[in-house]
């Protein structure tokens, strides 16, 4: 398995009343901006459908252990894991979300 780069996120807006928040993605030295909110998941996991700012695509990620995780990002599809399962999965670790 070839080294994963070096990433940051940060959570940007908390979840709104409506459960909408915004975060971010640094990984080498390109940053990328997304908007997300939970969605419920009844296969396991936790759902969410986000969607990268400046791009029309919205994916499902779902975050949790083992086969309880997945993405319809490239990523995911070519590799079996991805930033924004790893990303979302700290922001719930820092934020108890």
């Amino acid at each position: 398995m070839a080294d994963l780069p070096i990433r940051t996120i940060a959570l940007i807006r908390p979840a709104d009343d409506r459960g909408v928040f915004v975060f971010r993605i640094v990984a080498e030295r390109r940053t990328a901006f997304y908007v997300a909110k939970e969605i419920p998941c009844q296969i396991g996991g936790r759902g969410f459908a986000v969607h990268k700012l400046g791009f029309g695509d919205l994916m499902h990620v779902r975050v949790g252990r083992g086969a309880d995780q997945s993405c319809e990002c490239l990523g995911f599809l070519r590799y079996g894991r991805c930033r924004h399962i790893l990303g979302l999965a700290a922001l719930i670790r820092k934020h108890r979300m």
